[in-house]
């Protein structure tokens, strides 16, 4: 017996879904988005989840490592003369 269980999925996935299921609609394939999910649950593994991990994880480590200077002067300064006044 099946049992449904509801899970809550951010909005970029959800628009991500619901395009995989258009674009299956439109080719003429009959399935639910129910279906879709269980399909890439089952085909996913456990090695391919870490690897999305990671990958997000070093992302945003290496941008707070590794700042890209755009060359323009920033209000840093003048921020801080506003808030506390001249030194």
């Amino acid at each position: 017996m099946t049992q449904n269980t509801s899970v809550k999925i951010s909005s970029d996935a959800k628009i991500l879904l619901d395009t995989i299921y258009q674009q299956l609609r439109s080719s003429g394939v009959k399935i639910t988005e129910k279906k879709i999910l269980d399909i890439l649950i089952s085909n996913t593994d456990i090695a391919t989840i870490k690897k999305f991990l990671k990958k997000e994880d070093n992302t945003a480590l290496l941008m707070l490592k590794k700042p890209v200077h755009w060359g323009i002067a920033d209000s840093s300064e003048d921020i801080d003369r506003y808030l506390y006044g001249n030194p």
